[in-house]
């Protein structure tokens, strides 16, 4: 995460936090912070252990500065064509894992509404795998911008179990929004009488759901 900080947001970086052991084994490392004029700062082991949040730190750490993450909707409905929408997602796990799998996936960008988890948390950061410095995304007050985006021709596509197709039944759209719920309440109200279509995962055996983020992967791909 540290190296995807350097590659991707470098001019975000306030300063870095080493333990004296890693910088003992990584001198070559520390030394290139040093010469491209970042500021590094040593903190003996126990010290940088209560520092972070892990059990077991490998020793490195970055501080960045929170960019104003802030999609021009405008731009975005004319040059993108997929599009995902996070609807009370809570646990920051799923919520890392998903916009990580977003990437992977060709989501052009994903907007969190109805009290997502904190995309900030320790373990939403890390879980996210660097994708937290590609991936465009937004925090949302209210429905104006998925209203535009259904107004530029994007077709709402809410994940329900109720009056829902079978993902092979869902046709091709050429601009769609995907909106994915939590485990526990599904997607919201109003997404859902905002949505175009609704569709649902088969499931077979006894299981009655899927884990927010496997079911995310699942759908971001079958209906791509």
């Amino acid at each position: 995460m540290v190296n995807e900080a350097i590659e991707y947001r470098k001019d975000y970086i306030k300063f870095f936090l080493a333990s004296e052991t890693f910088c003992e084994n990584n001198t070559e490392f520390v030394s290139s912070l040093d010469e491209k004029g970042f500021s590094v700062y040593t903190a003996k082991d126990d010290l940088f252990n209560k520092v972070c949040n892990t059990v077991t730190p490998q020793g490195a750490a970055v501080v960045l500065e929170m960019p104003d993450n802030k999609i021009d909707v405008e731009s975005l409905s004319e040059d993108a064509d997929f599009v995902l929408i996070l609807d009370g997602i809570k646990e920051p796990g799923n919520l890392g894992t998903i916009i990580r799998t977003a990437e992977a996936a060709g989501v052009d960008a994903v907007y969190l509404i109805n009290g997502c988890a904190d995309i900030y948390n320790p373990k939403a950061v890390r879980s996210t795998m660097g994708s937290i410095f590609r991936v465009k995304f937004e925090y949302l007050s209210d429905l104006e911008p998925v209203l535009t985006l259904k107004q530029r021709g994007f077709k709402i596509i809410a994940s329900s179990l109720r009056d829902s197709v079978d993902t092979d039944e869902v046709g091709g759209f050429e601009k769609k929004a995907l909106v994915i719920g939590s485990e526990a309440f599904g997607v919201s109200e109003d997404m859902l009488e905002l949505s175009d279509i609704k569709v649902k995962l088969k499931m077979h055996g006894r299981v009655e759901s899927l884990n927010a983020a496997i079911a995310a992967a699942v759908l971001m791909y079958t209906i791509k």
